[in-house]
């Protein structure tokens, strides 16, 4: 590729040595969750209800610099009183700048008030994406007690700073089940709330849905409460006898919200452009997070592609929910169902346009303090998107040929070997892995963009059939 070269992005530890002293290039995806830093989470990153201790608050003796403090050893945190009982998460935000040749980094520990053990995480090199860039570890409580210590072990010869511990429940918001997809009338979907919330909006494609809800017989909509959580069940015939054959359902309560697509059928295998040309499946994504204020940015792209204009191609336009497992599951429906040549994925990115190289088998928004949840509600840390899975996947699209193509229209697309770890990867991974043998597939980020007037669609609408009619004409 006509690329700019670039550091590894999963640069892991190969040796007990410090991290070479080097500049990385620019991201061309930085800032790719930003949006995820309003609502439930201040300016800092930090959930609004989490108890955090930082700074000077951090006792523990090594070097200090911008704020953080160089671990080469033990370290034991006390959380403030009053820190919450229950569902908890206790997370370590750390960098580790010099780690082993393999095995254990650190572990990190949460104690109850009598030195009792509550629950254990391990950094081990395997899991490490890379040195100095700053990660979560968290912990995930399971009963119910009152967390009044952290510890930090870290293992003999390894530099881990930290730069501060925070606790607060880990169950932040409202989260729908089982997720989008087609279902039937006499099919169950699940409203789980924290206990002690209540459901403000429940909207089916703008339709608010609460009074049906609220007055429903209680044989009709189930309600089922446990010491954390509400669950509020119903069949979907029941609340939505009339429903369209696509519902954007949307659950709001204190600040969270929730939403998934509820399908009557599959959306349909329909190829607009030559009817003899190539078969492109392209997609993009709803808003994110769930209560997003402004479209997403590959949603304009793809539905502002203007099909006649393509030489020798036809796209069939999809719009992916923005949920771990039920975007990579549609995609990959889609391509055994509907038989396209090429596949391309496009989602909302950063600053610039970047061309992914690399997907990778991973789920994980440690980038982001408490994690970044899907629309559903749901989130993952560390986690494989295929436990049988490769590691890595390359792109299967013609990028020299694509780059050349946007430069034309007067673009600057970067390279970019780290799509991130959220839904656009898990989509990424699965595009490549369903594609494989049978034709191109990968991923484009676009710019981050909130204002759409007639000549921004056009623009993004250029930029997707660009890279549509470069995939179909490469060699």
């Amino acid at each position: 590729m006509r690329l700019r070269p670039l550091f590894a992005a999963l640069a892991l530890v190969s040796a007990c040595a410090e991290a070479p002293d080097q500049v990385a290039p620019a991201d061309p995806n930085e800032g790719l969750l930003r949006d995820f830093i309003d609502g439930k989470f201040d300016d800092a990153g930090h959930p609004l209800n989490a108890k955090v201790v930082a700074d000077e608050r951090l006792t523990c003796e090594g070097i200090r610099r911008d704020g953080a403090v160089e671990l080469t050893s033990s370290c034991d945190v006390e959380l403030p009183a009053g820190a919450e009982l229950g569902g908890l998460v206790v997370n370590a935000r750390i960098r580790v700048t010099v780690a082993p040749r393999s095995g254990t980094i650190v572990k990190l520990t949460a104690k109850a008030p009598d030195g009792r053990v509550l629950g254990t995480e391990t950094l081990t090199v395997s899991r490490l994406r890379g040195r100095d860039r700053w990660i979560d570890l968290p912990i995930r409580i399971q009963e119910i007690a009152r967390v009044a210590k952290v510890s930090l072990d870290v293992t003999a010869g390894a530099i881990v700073e930290l730069k501060y511990v925070e606790v607060f429940p880990k169950d932040l918001g409202v989260i729908v089940s089982p997720g989008s997809g087609v279902y039937r009338d006499t099919d169950v979907i699940t409203i789980e709330l924290p206990r002690g919330k209540k459901i403000e909006r429940f909207e089916a494609n703008g339709l608010d849905l609460r009074p049906r809800l609220d007055a429903a017989d209680p044989r009709i909509v189930t309600k089922t409460s446990t010491a954390f959580r509400t669950l509020i069940s119903f069949k979907v015939g029941d609340l939505m006898p009339q429903r369209a054959d696509l519902v954007e359902l949307r659950v709001h309560s204190s600040g969270d919200t929730s939403r998934m697509q509820v399908r009557k059928v599959p959306a349909p295998c329909s190829f607009e452009g030559d009817p003899n040309g190539t078969k492109v499946l392209i997609t993009g994504f709803q808003p994110f997070p769930a209560d997003g204020w402004h479209e997403n940015v590959s949603a304009v792209a793809v539905t502002s592609l203007d099909p006649s204009a393509l030489r020798g191609a036809q796209v069939m336009k999809v719009i992916l929910p923005v949920e771990y497992d039920r975007a990579a599951s549609a995609i990959t429906e889609l391509i055994t169902r509907c038989q396209p040549q090429h596949v391309i994925s496009f989602g909302q990115g950063g600053g610039e346009i970047a061309l992914e190289q690399t997907a990778y088998n991973l789920q994980d928004t440690g980038e982001l303090s408490g994690g970044a949840p899907d629309n559903r509600g749901i989130i993952r840390a560390a986690q494989q998107i295929t436990p049988t899975g490769p590691a890595t996947r390359s792109t299967l699209l013609p990028l020299d040929a694509i780059e050349t193509a946007l430069v034309d229209l007067g673009e600057m697309p970067q390279p970019s070997t780290d799509p991130g770890r959220y839904i656009c990867n898990n989509v990424m991974y699965a595009n490549i892995g369903a594609m494989a043998g049978r034709g191109r597939a990968g991923f484009i980020h676009l710019p981050y963009t909130t204002q759409f007037d007639a000549g921004v669609r056009e623009r993004f609408g250029n930029i997707a059939l660009a890279a549509v009619q470069a995939t179909v004409d490469a060699p």
